[in-house]
């Protein structure tokens, strides 16, 4: 059987000016997929057209976000209740092409997600508040507002990303996923593989197929989900299916 690591190896290749020339998509609507390699090559095996990220030879990289919240997790509570206007604030590293950016993302009352990036230098941002450009950047979203002064880290997600590109989407593919609390918990998601397409249009081909194999959208946040399971009591009822299936004790991870 062919793994989708060979699969995604084989496809033609995308260059980094090329993706952001072509999906860059920070207006987007996006479906988060929960799927066993198994079934992602398959997949890959079924959709024409798709051409994979690859930079210096390589197509999966190290990404390390750590997330911002309020002591009263005003972010993560506002997504678990749905609210139809609220606000994400991280930091993003790239681990193995180096950079960090600051990025705040809004959801829309139309169910739109909007990202908005900016470059930082690698002291910003290291400490237990938000400094310099980064503090400077969010003040500038009026749905973050007086957060801005309240906002610390609240877990960091590392994990390993591969990109395609797709007749009008974009699709991230995520590997190794996991979340580190501020005390140095650990959970993951296990050998499975979370697929993300992000589209301005209707669902694109990936999605059909995902659909044609038995594969739905999941309701998964690396953020929320992850913190969660963490914190057992915080009100989770928006992922408890995602936590009951892929966030078991079996895939906890040590220290």
């Amino acid at each position: 059987m062919i793994s989708w690591e060979e699969r995604l190896a084989a496809l033609p290749a995308v260059s980094l000016p090329e993706l952001e020339a072509e999906a860059a998509l920070l207006t987007r609507v996006d479906r988060k997929y929960i799927v066993s390699p198994a079934v992602w090559a398959d997949v890959l095996g079924s959709v024409d057209g798709l051409r994979a990220l690859e930079i210096d030879g390589e197509r999966a990289f190290g990404y390390a976000s750590v997330y911002y919240d309020t002591p009263e997790l005003e972010s993560y509570r506002d997504a678990a209740r749905r609210r139809p206007s609220r606000y994400k604030v991280r930091t993003r590293e790239y681990l193995d092409t180096g950079g960090r950016a600051i990025e705040v993302k809004l959801r829309s009352a139309k169910g739109e997600t909007v990202k908005h990036r900016e470059w930082i230098g690698a002291d910003v941002a290291r400490g237990r508040e938000l400094d310099g450009e980064a503090r400077d950047f969010v003040a500038t979203f009026p749905e973050v507002g007086t957060a801005v002064e309240r906002l610390s880290p609240v877990l960091t997600t590392r994990y390993r990303r591969s990109t395609l590109v797709a007749a009008g989407a974009r699709v991230t593919i995520d590997r190794d996923v996991v979340g580190i609390g501020t005390d140095g918990e650990r959970i993951g998601f296990g050998g499975a593989l979370i697929v993300e397409t992000k589209s301005s249009l209707r669902a694109g081909d990936v999605d059909r197929a995902l659909w044609a194999r038995g594969v739905r959208p999941a309701r998964v946040s690396k953020y929320c989900t992850t913190l969660a399971a963490l914190q057992p009591g915080l009100p989770a009822n928006r992922w408890s299916r995602t936590l009951r299936r892929h966030l078991t004790p079996a895939a906890a991870l040590a220290a």
